[in-house]
């Protein structure tokens, strides 16, 4: 009887034991974690220092540039504050966001459309492969002429080109991710009972998912690469219509100032998607 006991009496102690080094074991990975992403915030914004400081040093110390065509950031930060005060540099941001943003979405509802049906139809997916894939080869700065005559300078035009540089990586990833779902999946959901509109939302878009995100990912910075083209032929506001500005005027302090805000606004919308990505699909490690 006092045998039966004393091995009661150690059951608690042992899952109280367990316990704590559960929640050990979960702060010092927390721990790691925290420091490794420290680790990481602090090498870019030393890269970042390093980068401005040799940029600083290399026109004002060479004789061989000319700080006019190759301006230190100290002289682009000087022309980026009244520009920034007057309101100018933001509604330049606002208008390429929207023009981006607008255009991206239209692309992303008929790229992934188009590379689930292409994917579950054979019919189509033979029908369409070869326009597709021929129209995937020409770039959208082809097409600004067609698209300045068809639907003039405004804002169709430009929404137009960036759906139509982002719409193929979402068709193609979509495709490839939905094509290639494992068959022992749509079996065994086909033993289950399940039909296609259920198989095609709980099965096959599920598995899909990781190229789907990929080629959103993709698209995005497409988006951007496409906006410069557009807002560069007819635009009269957005960041590379302000940098085509700089060039006429022989300004290339402005010019910087639209390739910095590019570059930072690229850096942050792929940012955001990663963060978004994870935080909705905590099982699917993106890479970053």
């Amino acid at each position: 009887m006092s045998l039966a006991s004393s091995e009661q009496s150690l059951i608690p102690a042992e899952k109280q034991a367990t316990a704590d080094f559960e929640q050990t074991f979960k702060a010092d990975h927390r721990r790691r974690h925290r420091n490794a992403a420290l680790w990481r915030v602090a090498l870019n914004v030393l890269g970042i220092v390093l980068f401005v400081i040799v940029w600083e040093l290399t026109p004002r110390y060479s004789s061989w540039i000319n700080e006019v065509l190759f301006p230190p950031p100290s002289q682009v930060f000087r022309t980026f504050i009244p520009m920034f005060l007057s309101g100018e540099i933001l509604e330049n941001i606002r208008v390429s966001l929207v023009r981006a943003a607008s255009g991206f979405a239209v692309a992303l509802v008929l790229g992934i459309a188009a590379g689930v049906i292409t994917a579950r139809v054979k019919a189509l997916q033979y029908l369409a492969e070869p326009l597709l894939h021929g129209f995937r080869s020409i770039p959208a700065i082809a097409l600004i002429p067609l698209c300045i005559l068809w639907f003039g300078i405004g804002e169709v035009s430009k929404i137009a080109l960036i759906a139509w540089g982002a719409f193929f990586p979402l068709w193609i990833t979509t495709f490839i991710g939905v094509r290639d779902v494992n068959p022992i999946y749509l079996r065994s959901a086909a033993c289950l009972g399940a039909g296609r509109v259920t198989t095609l939302f709980l099965v096959v878009l599920p598995a899909a998912l990781p190229f789907i995100l990929t080629g959103i990912r993709q698209a995005l910075s497409i988006s951007l690469v496409v906006l410069v083209a557009a807002e560069m032929s007819g635009a009269s506001s957005g960041i590379a219509h302000m940098m085509s500005e700089g060039h006429q005027l022989f300004r290339v302090d402005i010019m910087f100032i639209g390739l910095v805000v590019l570059g930072t606004f690229g850096f942050i919308v792929d940012r955001l998607f990663v963060a978004v990505a994870r935080r909705l699909f905590p099982w699917y490690q993106i890479t970053s």
